[in-house]
């Protein structure tokens, strides 16, 4: 107890000299500081209001960009005359409607007519507005001088409207000559600190407008008097200060600091004054908390270090158990996401020779909320999609596990409609969202007979599409909004056509925004990666994956990733073994366009097994693997290998030929391969032709 006293008696005499050290030390420290933060808000004061003036321009341009875009409805609408009547109507100085290439197709400047914004790649003049291409609502600029003959300093602002966008413009200095009455309006309204406040005068005269109690023009002319900066304690000196100087002067009898600037373009300062006694007070007030702070710190600190070390045993064995009870809820959430995801390949085994498919995904934490699937909903439909949940952790899992298991209940059960099915799918995600949480997905469904993809993209980064020629594009189009974020949203499904061949790389933004010290990964390395290779859907996943990893050296993973390859290889169908299935094969041959040469080795082929084999039925498959294009035509008639029969001889007179075997021979010679084998109760001829 005596030690414990003794200790008490230290730690008060030592808390009595700190706090005497440092309320001298933090007096001088405060007057010091008190000057730099009085500045510092001044500085802050004068970007707020310049801000402030902008957006009230900003506001008065966007209503009337939004009623000329009402009226005008659509570009392809507007004419020259209506532009001539809106610019009169809303007395405005420039109009300019352009269609979705950013081309002027209506304009009050007619040799600006069909002129393309984007000829002049500077992001702060036109081609800034081509931005309203693509997914923005609006775009402002601020003032600058124009293109025009005129040479105008112009204030512009855009907005997307039906087949491309309207941009419209206001002289900078014709809307000065209504920015008194809003600077007044503003200086009235805003206040420096506490008691501080503005003036806003004539640059030229230094006639006081407002002071920032009342407004000069309500009451000073009733009193028959003007004042200037000069008569309120201001120098003419103040006009070639800095804008961001300040400086001390005695306003309304009151020392003060001040600062001012001018509004370009509109003939008005406006000066901004904090008095001394505030900044002394806000010192002075800044010094006694921290004294009394320090004092009740002290008063404590006894207390607190006698109790430290039983405190910190105690939060150390309840931390050691929160931690152990966290880690086996992340391993059994990990295990389970982990067994909810696809994991075995290839995916579909019953079409592994038409469709390549290959998946997956690398959680930043122990779980993640990512997730990718595939399954089918009919006997030929698959679907396939992969999403990123905008949570994290345990509550991104639960909700990723909701998400995924209602997309599959819902695609399998109106997979007909695939824009329905996945409004439905928002509605149950939608209900009862109290976390505001949302996922984003793209969702595909390949019709493996015909090649027919239908897709929704729902606020999900745009996959990468490889023609069978070799080409790679973005699929770029409209996205709606992602699930869950709100009710009675429709979602409309778009329709592309599949070619043997084609491949679709589908991935997370965790890819694109992969991050090195360099940067980040990106979709201009993303696509130069896809192009150059050419391997199947599990070596595409893995090379991205790995150059992912090599690109990011050691920098920790802030996001899950997650790819998908789906790579459609061909289609397959059942045709009557008759002469109307003949024709139908050979349309089907026609519409995919592929090699005159297999169109006569499928006439060869058929017309033996239609003839001879007996089947009521023949089915043919048309793949694309690399540089190669291979025909399988099965039956289910008797055992015929016609590989068997030998080669007729050409070279023999025609009395002397056998009748027979010459189709097979045509066909032996225009293929680069033809094999036969008799699978079950199948004759399967496989006929492969180099592209």
């Amino acid at each position: 107890m005596k030690d414990t006293n003794k200790y008490r008696i230290d730690i008060l005499c030592a808390a009595c000299v700190a706090t005497i050290l440092t309320f001298m030390i933090v007096d001088i420290v405060e007057s010091r500081q008190a000057k730099d933060r009085i500045k510092t808000i001044m500085e802050r004061a004068r970007s707020d209001f310049r801000i402030e003036i902008l957006n009230s321009m900003d506001r008065v341009l966007t209503y009337v960009a939004l009623c000329i875009r009402s009226r005008a409805g659509s570009v392809s609408n507007v004419t020259q005359e209506m532009v001539a009547q809106f610019k009169k109507e809303y007395q405005l100085d420039e109009i300019n409607f352009a269609d979705r290439n950013g081309v002027i197709q209506a304009t009050t400047h007619k040799e600006q007519l069909h002129y393309y914004m984007g000829t002049d790649p500077d992001p702060k003049k036109a081609a800034g507005f081509l931005c309203l291409i693509n997914d923005t609502v609006w775009y402002t600029q601020p003032p600058r001088i124009t293109v025009n003959a005129d040479d105008a300093y112009r204030k512009f602002i855009g907005i997307r409207m039906d087949g491309g966008y309207l941009q419209v413009g206001f002289d900078f200095k014709r809307l000065s000559e209504d920015l008194s009455r809003l600077l007044s309006d503003i200086a009235l309204e805003w206040h420096v600190s506490g008691k501080g406040f503005f003036i806003l005068a004539d640059e030229e005269s230094g006639e006081v407008i407002s002071d920032g109690r009342y407004s000069v023009y309500q009451v000073i002319r009733h009193l028959s008097m003007k004042r200037t900066l000069w008569t309120l304690g201001f120098s003419k000196e103040i006009l070639n200060y800095p804008s961001n100087y300040v400086f001390e002067a005695n306003v309304f009898g009151t020392p003060s600091f001040c600062t001012s600037f001018p509004i370009p373009e509109s003939g008005h300062r406006v000066c901004m004054i904090v008095p001394q006694s505030e900044v002394i007070h806000a010192k002075n007030v800044s010094v006694w908390t921290t004294m009394g702070v320090l004092i009740v710190i002290f008063a404590l600190v006894t207390m607190i270090a006698l109790r430290l070390v039983t405190l910190q045993e105690r939060a150390e064995i309840e931390r050691q158990a929160e931690e152990e009870r966290r880690n086996k809820d992340l391993a059994l959430a990990s295990s389970i996401q982990a067994a909810a995801l696809p994991n075995h390949f290839p995916p579909f085994p019953q079409i592994a020779d038409c469709v390549d498919t290959y998946a997956m995904m690398h959680p930043a934490r122990e779980v993640g909320g990512d997730f990718y699937d595939f399954y089918f909903i009919s006997k030929s439909r698959v679907a396939f999609l992969v999403a990123d949940v905008s949570g994290k952790g345990i509550p991104g899992a639960m909700f990723m596990m909701r998400a995924k298991t209602t997309l599959n209940d819902l695609l399998t059960s109106n997979g007909d409609n695939l824009g329905r099915a996945v409004a439905s799918v928002n509605e149950r995600l939608a209900e009862g969202n109290d976390a505001n949480m949302f996922v984003t997905a793209w969702v595909g469904v390949l019709d493996v007979d015909t090649g027919r993809l239908e897709y929704v993209n729902c606020g999900h980064n745009p996959p990468i599409l490889q023609h069978v020629n070799g080409k790679y594009e973005w699929m770029r189009t409209v996205s709606g909004l992602p699930l869950g974020v709100f009710g009675g949203t429709n979602y409309q499904h778009k329709v592309l056509q599949l070619h043997p061949g084609d491949k679709l790389f589908l991935y997370t933004d965790g890819v694109t925004e992969a991050q090195s010290h360099d940067g980040f990964y990106g979709e201009e390395r993303l696509l130069e990666k896809i192009s150059t290779f050419t391997g199947n859907s599990k070596a595409t996943c893995n090379l991205i994956s790995q150059d992912i990893t090599a690109f990011a050296e050691n920098v920790p993973q802030a996001d899950d990733i997650t790819v998908l390859d789906f790579q459609f290889h061909g289609v397959r169908r059942v045709f009557p073994c008759n002469s109307e299935g003949m024709c139908a094969a050979e349309e089907f041959l026609y519409d995919l366009d592929v090699d005159p040469r297999l169109s006569i080795v499928v006439d060869e082929i058929l017309s033996n097994v239609v003839r001879c084999s007996g089947s009521p039925t023949f089915e043919m498959t048309f793949l694309r693997h690399g540089s190669h294009k291979n025909l399988v035509i099965a039956d289910q008639g008797h055992p015929f290998d016609p590989l068997s029969l030998p080669d007729p001889d050409v070279n023999a007179p025609l009395e002397a030929r056998k009748v027979g075997g010459l189709g097979i021979f045509m066909v032996k010679q225009l293929a680069e391969h033809v094999s036969y084998q008799r699978d079950g109760e199948r004759n399967v001829l496989t006929v492969q032709i180099k592209v």
